[in-house]
Parts: structure tokens; sequence; C-alpha cells
């Protein structure tokens, strides 16, 4: 303990529950279930890191830290509640490991145009997450902030996102 349960298909940290005790895993199951058909549940313990990627170029990375708990929970969607930070305070080696392994993950799955990849950065390197293969673009977002350390207007990066969705789609009817 502590455990955190979470859907096993719900993006962001909807869902996510934090048990400091057996007794409160039932309870957090229940919430997990009422967003997806399964719930899994990990111990990872680290620095919560996001690696939004543009195209198949990485923006700066975002880190989370949670004000009220020592876990990244619904408390991102509470203006105030998360402080973020980007670019992320790593070292160059870090930096670079969270990166490949963001870059590398969005590779293996697929993805094109834009995503996020969270990792956790613990004692033994960085750890995919998940990939959000559609991430927000609100004012609590991670790509927006990461865009904008990237020296990106807003405006730029939503015609960034429909240049490469409209290159997608030629590639795909060109012979």
């Amino acid at each position: 303990m502590p455990l955190i349960v979470k859907p096993t298909r719900q993006g962001s940290a909807l869902g996510v529950k934090v048990v400091a005790s057996q007794a409160e895993v039932p309870a957090a199951m229940v919430s997990a279930f009422s967003y997806d058909d399964g719930c899994c549940w990990s111990v990872r313990r680290g620095r919560e890191l996001a690696v939004s990627v543009l195209g198949s170029e990485a923006l700066p990375i975002v880190e989370a830290i949670p004000h009220e708990s020592d876990v990244f929970d619904s408390s991102r969607y509470e203006i105030g509640r998360t402080r973020f930070v980007c670019p992320a305070e790593l070292t160059a080696e870090d930096s670079i490991a969270v990166t490949e392994t963001a870059l590398r993950a969005y590779e293996a799955l697929g993805c094109s145009g834009f995503s996020r990849v969270d990792v956790m950065l613990g004692a033994g390197g960085p750890e995919v997450l998940e990939v959000n293969a559609i991430p927000g673009l609100t004012d609590t977002s991670l790509l927006p902030q990461a865009a904008e350390a990237a020296g990106m207007e807003f405006e730029q990066l939503v015609e960034r996102i429909l240049e490469l969705a409209l290159q997608r789609a030629a590639a795909a009817v060109s012979p």
C-alpha cells in the first residue's frame, strides 16, 4: 500500500483512486468499473512525467507535481491542486532516457499526428504508464503546456495538428 487503481482503458486520471488500505480496494474498483469493464492497479513510485509527441518530434517534458498527495490523480483537473513544471527539471541523461522511451512507445503503437506518453521515472529508469492517443487541449492539459514551452502558440499547435492530419489523409489516398 498505497495502491493505485485505474480503469484499464480510460485515459487521463479519470477513475483513478489511491487506496491506503485493503478496506478501500472494493470502492476503488467500483469507481474504476464505472469507467471501463476492467481495472488494473500499480504501486509504481517516481516522478510523473508527460512527453507530448507532435509528428515524430518530442516536445519539452512536463512534470506533474500534486500539492496534496504524492500521486497524480483526478486533482489534476482542479486548477491549483497540481503544479506543472515544463520543461521538467531533469538531468540530461534522464531527459534523453524519458524522451527516447516515449518516442519508442509512440512508434511501437503506430501513433501518428499527436499524442502524449505518460512516463514514471523511478529508480529503475523510465516506465511507460500509458499513451494517450487523443490528449486534451484545455487550460489544464499538458500538450498545450509543452507546445508553449517549445515556443508554439496554441493556434500554431492546432494548425500543426491539422497539417499532420491532412498529410496523413493525402498519403492514404495517393497511389
